[in-house]
């Protein structure tokens, strides 16, 4: 139902309820009316009582099954708007497939059918609810949902105009519509369908829905008293409902329908039925997220799923269609002042009442009314999908829309959510190959491993590192994106005024997934290493990338040229060090301990000094300095080898923050400070340490100020050069992003 106004009159909240529930449950009734003769319309016209009786039912049951179980108390429920048209499409194909069968024969295998659509739906709500994936089917794109519920409107419309008695729905043509007989049924329908979608929009209150239905049949009373048409005539003439007998409303006839049914045919209906599913699933949890909005608060989708799959196989029981909460029908009722289960349960008691004794009083109902309806829906499902979405959508997911309501008018409900995943699929294809799975690309000059190393051994590293050409990697990686990336790298390789590139580096730490399709690219990407004597790295490698490449060859045991390490900063390790020992500085001397100090103290003679109160202490590869959170207790110079400050993140995981070689410090602020460690040092290798203890600092501060100034004038500059280090690292990180 259209928009309306969120005033809301100021009662007794008991009075407000009653009179939402009432105003809701009459609405619901004609529409359920409506939705009835759009099903069986046609060759089904004759039937079209009990296909009433059936939908007036089905919102019977829902509605009061949602009321008794939903989470959101003044719940209104009625059946599946989207299910109309399609149903109508399914029952006119039953007959087209089942031509030499008698009528009985038919009806039987309509309701079958509609009983196999209903009991289906509910079962995979429940299933959707129990699992909680009701998440799930939120992952089609949006537009396509558009396109769907748009095309819903379309076959809506058509469905009405075949709810019109004069026209030979096999031969028809537009002349057909201009018959006059025909002109006094689509007409005033459409005059007041316009009304019900236009008035709501410009006059804000609550009773303006109920003023249009009431006033529309009482024109059309008047209309008959002023030309003097007997009621009998108008229902002649199509403009009334043929008359119902009492009683004619409603039976349980499943069983009959079951074993009547020519379940070949059923059968056949099954793939319109299953798009069907998804869009009632899709549906359901649109109107879910609104009511979510309406009532200001989260509801459990899940909880709600299993509400309405457990009213929707109740009815289906019954031979009814399945339902759940509208937003539409909830905005108009919660306008109303429904603000309890009252609302709820007066709709359903109306309908009941309606059901089991109104079938006279449905012989009254004008058939603009019935027609209006659908209509109504189209123009509204027109006006949110192809005229609002030309503000909201790009201009492609606009024509994926229109693409999918031109083929389902046309062609059928089926093609059209064919076409319209196909669309979605390409458009998803070429959007996500132009953008770029590169999240940064930088080199070595200034990306480095966290390995501190030596003043010499940095400057080294900042003329040689554009050797190293760095790709941090993000997103799905498939065909597309993957030959995007080998164009990248080739051009870097091929690009003659940068320095020859020796090493690449491809990290996959924010890799989502690598499709079997990339994992050309990735093999064209080695043929070129191998040629061009060029190293490859693959970091944050998952396992299931890591078996995509070796099945694709891209990674080979002994492989010369294509390496995997864990993690970026090992990699990036791995490539200094290469540099390094091909540098000149591989051929000099390493220097002690001591030789560090004296080029870094301002008065190397106190050098001597320092040295003699150093504790010596001897490491094994993988023995701990300290651990996380033992108390800081004093300073560390490395003497000779390796270790590495790493972060215990907990289940025995790990993670490297800093290497250090030699004549590098170790915890200088625990000369300062009384608290934990921050994280543990491990000997990566055979190592010496010298230790400074907080206590022996205290006494050198203590006897020997000149050489506390020196420790002091030190570690100042160790740290304000470190701070130089990471700034400059940041800028660098920053300007390539």
């Amino acid at each position: 139902m259209s928009k309306i106004a969120h005033s809301k009159p100021a009662a007794n909240p008991l009075v407000l309820n009653l009179i939402s529930g009432a105003t809701m449950g009459l609405l619901i009734v004609i529409t359920a009316a409506s939705f009835g003769t759009v099903i069986f319309s046609g060759e089904l016209a004759s039937a079209a009582p009990s296909g009433i009786g059936l939908i007036i039912f089905s919102a019977t049951v829902v509605s009061a099954i949602a009321t008794c179980l939903s989470y959101y108390s003044p719940i209104v429920a009625t059946v599946s708007e989207p299910s109309i048209p399609v149903l109508s499409l399914v029952a006119r194909q039953i007959f087209e497939q089942m031509p030499n069968a008698a009528f009985e024969d038919k009806l039987f295998t309509v309701t079958a059918t509609i009983i196999v659509y209903t009991v289906g739906s509910g079962i995979i709500f429940l299933a959707l609810g129990q699992f909680k994936l009701g998440g799930f089917v939120r992952f089609i794109p949006y537009p396509v949902v558009g396109g769907f519920l748009a095309g819903t409107g379309a076959l809506l419309v058509l469905g009405a105009f075949h709810t019109i008695s004069g026209i030979d729905h096999h031969h028809f043509t537009i002349s057909a519509l201009f018959q006059p007989i025909v002109l006094l049924q689509w007409v005033p329908a459409l005059i007041f369908a316009i009304a019900m979608f236009a008035l709501p929009h410009r006059i804000d209150h609550f009773l303006v829905i109920p003023g249009i239905i009431i006033g529309s049949i009482a024109l059309f009373y008047v209309g008959l008293a002023i030309t003097g048409t007997p009621i009998a005539q108008a229902q002649e003439q199509g403009l009334l409902l043929a008359k119902i007998a009492p009683g004619g409303l409603y039976k349980f006839g499943t069983f009959q329908s079951l074993g009547g049914a020519d379940w070949s045919v059923v059968t056949r209906q099954i793939p319109s039925i299953a798009a069907l599913w998804l869009v009632d699933s899709m549906a359901l949890l649109l109107n879910a997220n609104g009511i979510e909005l309406l009532a200001g608060r989260d509801l459990d989708l899940n909880h709600e799923l299993k509400v309405a799959g457990t009213g929707t196989i109740a009815s289906g029981i019954g031979g009814g269609i399945g339902g759940f909460g509208s937003v539409a029908e909830n905005t108009l009722s919660r306008n109303l002042g429904a603000s309890s289960r009252l609302a709820g349960g007066l709709v359903a008691g109306i309908c009941l009442a309606m059901l089991l004794g109104g079938a006279a009083l449905l012989s009254y109902i004008p058939k603009l009314i019935l027609v209006g309806i659908p209509l109504l829906l189209g123009i509204e499902f027109f006006y949110e999908w192809l005229y609002r979405g030309w503000f909201k959508f790009s201009r492609s997911d606009y024509a994926t829309i229109v693409l999918i309501v031109l083929v389902t008018a046309t062609l059928g409900y089926l093609q059209g959510i064919g076409v319209g995943l196909i669309a979605a699929i390409v458009l998803f294809v070429v959007s996500y190959s132009r953008l770029t799975i590169t999240k940064r690309a930088s080199s070595g000059d200034y990306h480095n491993s966290n390995v501190m190393r030596t003043s010499e051994e940095t400057d080294i590293l900042q003329v040689e590192g554009e050797q190293t050409f760095i790709l941090e990697l993000q997103g799905l990686i498939f065909f597309g994106t993957a030959n995007k990336l080998l164009n990248q790298i080739r051009s870097r390789i091929d690009d003659s005024a940068a320095k020859e590139v020796k090493f690449v580096v491809l990290d996959f730490r924010l890799v989502s997934g690598l499709d079997a399709s990339a994992v050309l690219s990735f093999a064209k990407l080695k043929q070129v290493a191998t040629q061009k004597q060029i190293h490859v790295l693959f970091t944050n490698l998952s396992p299931d990338a890591m078996q995509l490449l070796q099945q694709g060859e891209c990674l080979e045991a002994d492989d010369p040229f294509c390496h995997v390490f864990a993690d970026l900063d090992r990699g990036l390790e791995w490539c200094e060090q290469q540099i390094l020992q091909t540098s000149s500085l591989s051929q000099l001397k390493e220097r002690s301990l001591h030789e560090h100090l004296e080029s870094d103290f301002a008065d190397p003679k106190q050098v001597d000094r320092l040295m003699n109160c150093l504790e010596v202490r001897q490491l094994a590869a993988g023995e701990h300095l300290f651990r996380q959170g033992d108390p800081f207790d004093g300073l560390y110079f490395i003497g000779s080898g390796q270790v590495s400050v790493v972060l215990e993140l907990g289940e025995g995981q790990t993670k490297r923050i800093r290497t250090y070689t030699v004549g590098n410090t170790i915890g200088e602020m625990g000369l300062y400070r009384k608290t934990q460690r921050m994280a543990s040092v491990v000997a990566d290798k055979p190592s010496t340490v010298y230790f400074l203890a907080t206590e022996a600092f205290t006494q050198i501060e203590a006897k020997d100020p000149l050489l506390a100034s020196n420790i002091h004038r030190f570690i100042v500059n160790l740290l304000a050069e470190r701070l130089n280090h990471r700034e400059q690292e940041l800028k660098n990180l920053l300007q390539s992003s």
